[in-house]
């Protein structure tokens, strides 16, 4: 048996080792006047060609470390698994030549959701070329090994990060975007006032969600690497403020904690603009912070209750307040936004009142009168529409379930695990389940679900399991080298997920799961405009990532 499973954990280790030399061969910046230690963000399958993004009149190939950070924790794992340096040095290389030639003046990284490098013209490129912006959402980045490559630099981004988007250190305004120029010199201050929630934002930004995770999570990683008590004070005021938003009632936090204002900037709160004069909704506190459509929803409860749970698991008895409003939020989310007759999460607010594209009267941020319909940025279809309970949800379950041993987190994850096509993982952690082991299931998040059931119970099954998504996975997305969603797609991320989830795999099948880096529920991306996708702003997802062969 045991040489069977080395044999199964070898089969992944192999497949994960052919892409990242392939990665190293070919995805290596050899582009410009100047080659470099960086990488490129992802390749053309067949021609081994590094995708262009298009923007009015220019052409960048882009080098974005924020978008390769699934990529440095996989071939940092990769070492620790076969005992080849090569791997972990290589993604040192990079993240040092990065430190020392894509950082500004006041610490932060040209990197993330509007900035890269070009590797093409070896210059930083800006998606606002008049007010160069920050911006990192749930990019979540190894600082393990960016502290290993260089603690001081590491130091001064993740101080940089939070000095540039809090504008208001008395009670945490803040902006999703940083400012290249901003001072960044203060460290961190000695007084908080904190007040009310959906406070007017002063300084043009909001308190979204998908960023000040980022902004905790980065302070409760300095916390640990250093012991100052500091980063971690301001990391729980940061996420406290999100659940100071919690209707008393239900529950239910917001998703930020201030909104915009008519007279300061000329601009309303999106919801109110939207839905101030919908009588329907009389009496209701209605603010982009109250309502959650599923989007929000998934960022707010899923990834939020995902990277506080793992950082109470992390941090220990310092960690407590991220262990409890975690298992809290996902316990309000699920009685209140939970549709168990199709899976989904609906559109609701705050007060736990349900809502969807019916409710939209007139047009606006959330939706267009009428039904579906794209925003302006092209991003999403209409805000209010219900979206299936996914593999991160399953995921965020599985975790709360392990960490508090709550029946009532078990039985959600139970659902979850049903309504993705799993089967049955049993009444309790200690029944017998029913699993479908003949899934076609190919989604790494959902093989990360099954080991953490795996750690919980010593189940074999629920390896078994974990293996048949990876044998899916093998089959499914691993092309020429490469993991892309399918075989039709033409261009490949190196920040593959798929990779470190097989690396857990393996690593669980020899016992030894500890060994491979932490996954985080981050996502990189590249935002801005594309020329030939018109109008407003898209994602290199939708831009480059979705093309399928014959449709360039």
């Amino acid at each position: 048996m045991k040489f069977i499973a080395d044999q199964d954990a070898y089969r992944y280790i192999s497949a994960v080792r052919e892409f990242a030399d392939n990665v190293l061969r070919h995805g290596r910046d050899t582009y410009g006047p100047k080659h470099t230690p960086l990488f490129v963000d992802g390749l053309n399958i067949d021609t081994l060609e590094p995708p262009v993004w298009k923007t009015e009149g220019e052409e960048w190939i882009l080098s974005n470390l924020a978008s390769q950070q699934n990529l440095f924790r996989t071939l940092d794992g990769l070492t620790s698994l076969t005992g080849e340096r090569k791997y972990r040095e290589e993604a040192i290389s990079a993240i040092r030549y990065a430190f020392d030639n894509l950082r500004s003046p006041n610490g932060l990284l040209y990197w993330g959701g509007h900035q890269a490098y070009d590797a093409g013209k070896d210059i930083p490129a800006a998606v606002y070329k008049d007010a160069q912006t920050h911006e990192l959402k749930e990019h979540f980045p190894y600082y393990s090994l960016m502290w290993e490559a260089d603690p001081r630099a590491t130091k001064r981004f993740i101080e940089a990060f939070w000095q540039a988007h809090i504008t208001n250190w008395d009670n945490l305004d803040m902006n999703r975007h940083g400012s290249y120029g901003a001072k960044t010199d203060a460290g961190w201050p000695e007084n908080y006032v904190g007040g009310e929630v959906f406070f007017i934002a002063r300084h043009g930004g909001l308190s979204f969600g998908n960023t000040g995770s980022d902004l905790f999570y980065a302070a409760a990683m300095l916390h640990k690497f250093t012991g100052d008590g500091m980063p971690l004070l301001w990391a729980e005021r940061l996420a406290g403020r999100y659940q100071e938003t919690r209707n008393p009632n239900t529950g239910l936090g917001g998703y930020q904690y201030s909104r915009l204002d008519k007279i300061e900037h000329g601009i309303q709160d999106r919801a109110e603009a939207q839905f101030g004069d919908n009588e329907n909704l009389k009496g209701h506190l209605v603010l982009e912070g109250t309502i959650l459509n599923p989007a929000n929803g998934r960022g707010r409860f899923g990834m939020f209750g995902i990277v506080q749970l793992k950082l109470g698991e992390m941090l220990g008895g310092a960690g407590s307040k991220f262990r409890r409003w975690a298992l809290e939020d996902l316990r309000a989310y699920w009685t209140h936004a939970y549709n168990p007759a199709d899976n989904t999460f609906v559109a609701l607010l705050t007060d736990g009142t349900k809502l969807s594209p019916k409710d939209v009267r007139k047009d606006g941020y959330y939706g267009k009168v009428g039904g579906e319909s794209r925003n302006p940025h092209g991003l999403h279809d209409n805000r209010l529409n219900p979206q299936k309970a996914d593999s991160l949800f399953l995921w965020a379950y599985c975790l709360a379930s392990g960490i508090s041993g709550d029946p009532f987190m078990w039985e959600a994850a139970r659902v979850l695990g049903k309504g993705n096509g799993l089967g049955d993982i049993g009444e309790t952690s200690e029944s017998r389940a029913a699993l479908n082991l003949n899934t076609d299931s190919s989604d790494p998040l959902s093989l990360v679900a099954c080991l953490e059931l795996y750690r919980q119970t010593c189940g074999e099954d629920f390896l078994r399991l974990a293996k048949t998504i990876g044998d899916n996975i093998m089959s499914q997305r691993f092309h020429k080298g490469f993991f892309a969603p399918s075989a039709k797609h033409l261009y490949a991320r190196v920040d593959s997920i798929e990779a470190l989830a097989l690396l857990h795999l393996a690593a669980a099948i020899r016992g030894e799961p500890d060994v491979v880096p932490d996954m985080w529920p981050g996502q990189g991306y590249f935002s801005g405009r594309f020329d030939g996708i018109a109008p407003g702003r898209t994602t290199d997802d939708a831009a480059i990532y979705s093309r399928l062969r014959g449709n360039t």
